[in-house]
């Protein structure tokens, strides 16, 4: 069910409504396969709910990635291919955004805080798991990587921080696993996803954010320092004197919270949410 409560323009919620994946007649794709195998199962019983204004960055998507595919038609290059291999009688495809020079290349519409650090571990799984049916399909790859296209890229950050994007884009480039590792993965999660009772969603699927407690100073907007222990952060303030003070920032579940469309139906959700505030208590 598509809500709008933002009462936005008919036009924009018929957009957000008109998606057009098609998973090509698969028993499951390679992006369901990175998924937890418990929201799988549960959109099975409970009927998906999402607000438009929910689903604009998704429509951001489909319109870049549009705009990128016929680009690099017109320029003669290998774009959303749909490729297919078997596990344990499932049907599994993949599609790749551009295959150049054999490297496989899949485009994201992400955050600049995705781009910092190590690759998401959400990227890693899909990119190997493409280049193992790329391998099934004949074809060599030799290297793996994203382009993300940030969407709250800031040229006045990049102008005062040196180690921020400088530009709304950027390359990262994803380690390849060994076909074993790969294949043992797919294996591992077509087992998971054809569980009939999998198991719950893990802490680190649903992207659990631990409670920290920031020492703050009146009159200044952020943080002085942040801490794990409240403990910490109250000898901090204390020492620091007048005016500084301890803000608790609760944990959360953020996958359940902001990214799950069937959470409203999930048994374990309400659980996750006690569990965090327990948490919170016992710091």
């Amino acid at each position: 069910m598509l809500t709008n409560k933002l009462n936005l323009p008919k036009a924009v919620v018929a957009a957000v409504e008109n998606d057009t994946y098609d998973n090509g007649g698969s028993d499951i794709s390679v992006t369901g396969l990175i998924s937890p195998a418990y929201q799988r199962r549960l959109r099975q019983t409970v009927e998906p709910v999402e607000d438009a204004a929910e689903r604009l960055y998704a429509l951001y998507g489909q319109i870049g990635h549009g705009l990128l595919e016929r680009a690099g038609l017109r320029i003669g290059a290998d774009v959303e291919t749909r490729l297919y291999t078997y596990m344990l009688g499932w049907k599994v495809s993949g599609q790749y955004d551009l295959f150049e020079d054999n490297i496989l290349y899949d485009y994201k519409f992400s955050s600049v805080f995705a781009v910092k650090g190590k690759p998401k571990r959400e990227w890693v799984e899909q990119l190997n798991l493409l280049r193992l049916l790329a391998v099934n399909n004949g074809m060599e790859v030799k290297g793996l990587k994203i382009i993300a296209l940030l969407r709250d890229h800031s040229v006045t950050q990049a102008l005062r921080d040196r180690s921020y994007p400088q530009l709304p884009i950027a390359t990262v480039d994803i380690p390849m696993w060994d076909l074993d590792t790969a294949e043992q993965f797919l294996y591992e999660r077509v087992v998971a996803h054809q569980d009939a009772e999998p198991q719950p969603c893990t802490d680190e699927e649903r992207w659990k954010q631990p409670s920290v407690f920031a020492v703050r100073k009146e009159g200044r907007k952020t943080a002085v320092k942040l801490y794990d222990s409240q403990r910490e952060a109250d000898e901090h303030a204390a020492e620091a004197g007048k005016g500084h003070f301890v803000e608790v920032r609760p944990g959360s579940y953020r996958r359940c919270a902001e990214f799950c469309n069937v959470s409203h139906g999930c048994p374990v959700y309400g659980v996750t949410q006690r569990e965090a505030q327990i948490d919170l208590e016992g710091l």
